[in-house]
């Protein structure tokens, strides 16, 4: 099984210098991993801030993804200040973090996750969609009901429930563990009428039951990330705080990769 590991530097490093040192650190990461070859093999899909990506992209080690914070939902135009996916898909960029709970306070609603959701897949890029600022159930609901199941197969959902955000107060592993339950029972109610055709190989992709990764994110550090891996069914981890010290971070890939 493969684990993904997201790291959203959010609005850091504050200079140049310090973004090149970053990723000088992440190279680093990247190198020690054991790549394939490991019990778990990690994802390691780094976030920064948009002014550093022709930087990351061109200083990365080819084993770290690179992806996007956010990303507006029109390709040109008079939209001053916001970010195209098509910019950062020709960046390089591979993902994009949508809906996440500080850009759902600041005005992203449902209709708005969704919308850039679509835009995302449209432009080929994963969308790891964020799920737990206000109630996961019906931002959960929404989503997979706004969507086919290959397109829902084709995304990342990461629970972030918004009180264990930035906070030092995750989340314990066993409410976690209840919630990705859940996510997971929500998505085959809504396409389990169609799997039978799926297994019996009719109708093709669209008639299967999604199976999209779901990852935990809020407060996780090295010392708790084992107790997830432990006493959850995730696929990985959303890294804030954590991300800006990469001695941490390799600490949590390592844990991963030999768990």
């Amino acid at each position: 099984m493969t684990y993904y590991v997201v790291c959203n530097w959010k609005m850091n490093p504050s200079s140049f210098d310090k973004a090149k040192e970053f990723i000088g650190h992440y190279n680093k990461i990247a190198s020690s991993k054991k790549g394939a070859k490991a019990k778990n093999p990690v994802k390691l899909i780094v976030c920064p801030p948009f002014v550093y990506f022709q930087l990351f992209d061109e200083k990365r080690s080819r084993r770290i993804e690179l992806g996007a914070q956010d990303i507006f939902f029109k390709d040109a135009g008079p939209y001053t200040g916001k970010i195209s996916s098509k910019m950062v898909k020709e960046f390089g960029a591979q993902f994009v973090i949508v809906g996440h709970s500080a850009l759902r306070r600041m005005g992203d609603n449902e209709e708005i996750v969704n919308i850039k959701i679509r835009e995302a897949l449209k432009k080929g890029l994963i969308p790891i969609v964020c799920v737990g600022t206000s109630d996961y159930f019906k931002e959960t609901r929404n989503i997979i009901n706004s969507f086919s199941a290959e397109e829902v197969n084709k995304m990342i959902f990461a629970y972030e429930p918004v009180e264990a955000v930035g906070t030092l107060h995750p989340a314990s592993p066993e409410k976690t563990a209840k919630v990705i339950r859940e996510i997971k029972k929500m998505i085959y109610k809504r396409f389990k009428r169609k799997a039978f055709l799926g297994l019996v190989n009719l109708g093709g992709k669209k008639y299967l039951v999604p199976k999209p990764p779901i990852l935990y994110g809020g407060s996780v550090n090295p010392a708790n990330c084992e107790l997830y891996l432990h006493n959850t069914d995730i696929s990985g981890f959303v890294v804030g705080a954590e991300s800006l010290r990469p001695e941490n971070m390799k600490k949590i890939v390592e844990k991963i990769e030999n768990y």
